[in-house]
């Protein structure tokens, strides 16, 4: 029985440089389709510009005009959400490269190596610490058999 984070100490830093850096590539994808949407979005406002160019004419349909409108509003709504969520997201990247930078320092440090042995040495406390508890469950239940058999 292992908890969470547990693993082995000497790969440590290596999994958290791992794990940051599939992160960032998520957050580089996100922020390429949100880019490419915006970029969508705004030639469709375009195309609804020219169109309305085009047959500007109230008289042909005078809904025409309300219809454009509204759908280059919709647009320029979506756009403005899209780039709060890509601002949102930068912002995280940012942080993420920051974590990185520090992981990136701690393992440089000369004294890395005694904090990976501290926490290999942890982790095998924690190990121990847990035999010892499922231990002390079967002893107890044992104990707990036997005094209802007499």
């Amino acid at each position: 029985m292992r908890l969470v984070g547990i693993g082995n100490s000497r790969d440590w830093g290596e999994e958290q440089r791992v794990k940051i850096e599939r992160e960032q590539e998520t957050l580089n994808k996100r922020i390429e389709a949100f880019n490419r949407r915006i970029e969508e979005l705004e030639d469709e406002k375009e195309q609804m510009k020219a169109s309305y160019e085009r047959e500007k004419d109230p008289e042909l349909d005078p809904e025409f005009q309300r219809m454009v409108e509204r759908t280059i509003t919709r647009a320029a709504n979506k756009q403005e959400e899209l780039k709060k969520r890509q601002e949102e997201l930068i912002i995280k990247k940012n942080e993420l490269e920051n974590e990185e930078q520090q992981l990136k320092a701690m393992m440089d440090h000369e004294k890395y190596p005694e904090w990976i042995e501290l926490k290999r040495r942890r982790d095998e406390a924690i190990e121990e610490v847990e035999r010892l508890e499922a231990e002390m469950k079967r002893l107890m239940e044992s104990i707990v058999i036997d005094t209802r058999l007499k």
